[in-house]
């Protein structure tokens, strides 16, 4: 399974089930109700086909809602947009909705526009509505929109540690089964194009179970838990020559997810300060214990200094 298509799956998935959200961002002054939505959407134009398009109802008028998510602009985006809105119009003969939502920032002003000018007289002229996510950053992390919470890694400006424990936390607000589990699924998904995938399972090793069932991600999970498996007893079988067999697979087990623990600490405190100081290396090695670890893994985000980082590893060690 390609990434691309999984990312874009995703995406396609908060679309579908959260079309209600992106309505009261566009149009926080109008009552527009969302009264149903039609999937695999043939059009007449040659192998193509949009998975859905939503139906709206305003004023007692029907409605069709076109949404279109964009990582960075693209130039023949508006000729799209536009194509589309006229397609949709013709085949099903009502007014269409199209709403472009933009994920990565972006500081030059984004088209909205699809425009046909001679000379420098504008003959023709289709405008659309851009919503740019990250505009609702303090929004979404405040909780006013839990749905979008998955997008916070795209749109902070640096995604840490912490943003993953602040997605996991809004995610875990929504009561429908079926939508946390999409939800955390859409998060380890977009947080993996700026995490090791590796290091985003043992993060949400306590949320697999309930993603497992999810169409999109189970072959990721079953990738994980197979590779957790062979390095596990890899390591174990090595430590089983010489303290007997079961008992080396187990301390191999605990050993590989400590070091990789030390490895994600390491990474993220590069990021952080970029040269790391020799005696926090030192000390972290002598750090053994999964749950210690796991704690300094959190508190990489939320230390001012090396030195302070230091201090809690001591407080590990004991």
């Amino acid at each position: 399974m390609a990434d691309i298509n999984i990312y874009d799956r995703t995406l396609k998935i908060i679309a579908r089930d959260y079309a209600e959200v992106f309505l009261k961002l566009a149009f926080p002054d109008e009552e527009v109700r969302l009264i149903g939505t039609l999937e695999n959407v043939e059009l007449s134009l040659p192998e193509e086909r949009v998975d859905f398009i939503h139906q709206l109802e305003y004023n007692g008028e029907n409605y069709l809602l076109h949404v279109e998510f964009q990582l960075q602009h693209k130039k023949d985006f508006p000729k799209r947009v536009f194509v589309y809105s006229a397609e949709f119009t013709d085949q099903f003969d009502i007014p269409v909705i199209s709403l472009a939502l933009y994920l990565e920032r972006r500081e030059s002003p984004i088209p909205d526009s699809y425009t046909v000018c001679l000379g420098n007289n504008v003959i023709n002229y289709f405008s659309y509505p851009v919503l740019k996510i990250w505009d609702y950053e303090k929004e979404i992390r405040e909780g006013k929109f839990p749905e979008l919470a998955p997008l916070l890694a795209m749109i902070v400006k640096k995604p840490m540690v912490d943003t993953l424990e602040e997605e996991r936390r809004l995610i875990l607000q929504e009561t429908d089964a079926k939508k946390r589990a999409d939800l955390l699924a859409c998060a380890v998904t977009i947080a993996s194009k700026y995490f090791d995938r590796d290091f985003l399972w043992r993060f949400f090793r306590e949320e697999v179970e309930q993603m497992r069932n999810v169409s999109f991600i189970e072959d990721w999970i079953k990738e994980a838990e197979e590779e957790a498996a062979r390095r596990g007893l890899q390591q174990g079988i090595q430590q089983g020559i010489q303290q007997g067999l079961q008992q080396g697979i187990q301390q191999g087990v605990q050993q590989g997810y400590a070091q990789a623990c030390r490895e994600d600490i390491v990474s993220l405190l590069e990021d952080r300060f970029e040269l790391i100081k020799g005696n926090i290396l030192e000390q972290l090695e002598n750090v053994v214990r999964v749950e210690s670890l796991r704690m300094l893994l959190k508190k990489v985000p939320k230390v001012e200094t090396q030195e302070e980082f230091l201090e809690f590893i001591k407080f590990a060690v004991g």
